[in-house]
């Protein structure tokens, strides 16, 4: 019992060591850390009263209109910041879809027909759900550069494909040739507008290492 008192205290103290040699001897929130102030900017008269007046007196003017975007941005800011969140779904559900049905091509099972069947239905009304939220993202605006004039328009013709794949896997299942020439053509376009939306995210180029 003594022995594995002992070695308990002895953890703990390697423990407290290895906490204090992590923090070494920084100063959390202290003068390292903030904006140095010149002394030229210091030696100005009235800096300071300036300074602290502007911060505790706010504008009413921008008071009003900081309430008023809020206001305006409740529930259309919440739906504009759902696009990033929906496009992972259908990407990876179609990829999948395409991916089981080369599977299919080696050695056609019913349980990986309808595994690809689950994934094309999905993926379909995801892709459209994304691209819904892609248009309340940016409103009915047509501007931008050609990134983003590709990735909105490619991601129509991503939603549509999807249709496409979903009838063609529900209504006429023996259609093999057809739903590939649909189902593999949609996941290069996948891949290609999940590149695009990182480019409008992260900017230009942004896999360069």
């Amino acid at each position: 019992m003594n022995s594995v008192l002992r070695l308990l205290a002895s953890l703990a103290l390697l423990l407290s060591a290895t906490v204090a040699f992590a923090h070494g001897d920084e100063k959390h929130g202290e003068e390292g850390t903030r904006p140095a102030v010149t002394a030229e900017v210091r030696a100005q008269p009235g800096h300071e009263m300036e300074t602290m007046g502007s911060a505790a007196v706010p504008n009413e003017t921008t008071q009003g209109h900081d309430a008023e975007q809020v206001e305006s941005e409740g529930i259309t800011g919440a739906l504009k910041s759902l696009h990033p969140a929906t496009v992972h779904f259908p990407i990876a559900l179609l990829l999948m879809a395409a991916l089981i049905e080369m599977f299919v091509m080696s050695r056609r099972t019913s349980e990986r027909e309808a595994a690809m069947k689950i994934m094309i239905y999905g993926g379909a009304a995801g892709s459209v759900v994304a691209a819904l939220f892609g248009w309340i993202h940016t409103g009915l605006w047509f501007g931008g550069d050609t990134v983003m004039q590709l990735h909105r328009w490619n991601g129509m013709l991503i939603a549509a494909l999807g249709l496409v794949a979903a009838w063609i896997a529900y209504r006429n299942p023996q259609s093999r040739l057809a739903l590939r020439l649909t189902l593999f053509p949609l996941a290069a376009l996948l891949i290609a507008q999940g590149y695009m939306g990182g480019e409008l995210a992260h900017g230009l180029n942004h896999l360069k290492l």
